[in-house]
């Protein structure tokens, strides 16, 4: 397998500290470098713009701030070779509909082996 596996810088966004945490976590044992964790969407914006990651995984709804698809589509006008992953609780098609409108890829939180595999395709 060697050569097959290529690391990826990552931004993460989530507002609930133990998310935070636990994707970092899983992320770096696959080995990721997370370069950024932030909880709000104005944050992860900002930390998109400073680090130029290759991943920005976000969270869907970090109030009181803006929301995920959001965030993907400012970060991807603004640089589109940032994959957006969102990565949320709510399976619901307003949000699966705009992630995609926003060139970003929907992962519902929680299923870790679909984040990493999402991580593949940037």
């Amino acid at each position: 397998m060697a050569g097959e596996f290529e690391q990826k810088r990552v931004v993460i966004a989530d507002n609930d500290a133990e998310w935070l945490e636990l994707i970092r976590t899983d992320l770096s044992l696959e080995g990721h470098q997370v370069i950024a964790s932030v909880e709000s969407g104005e944050e992860a914006i900002e930390a998109c713009r400073q680090h130029r990651p290759d991943v920005l995984v976000v969270d869907e709804r970090m109030p009181p701030g803006i929301n995920g698809v959001e965030v993907a589509r400012q970060v991807r006008a603004a640089d589109p070779s940032i994959l957006v992953v969102v990565f949320t609780n709510f399976d619901e098609e307003e949000i699966i509909k705009g992630a995609a409108d926003a060139g970003a890829v929907f992962v519902l939180k929680g299923n870790l082996r679909a984040l990493r595999a999402a991580l593949t395709l940037g």
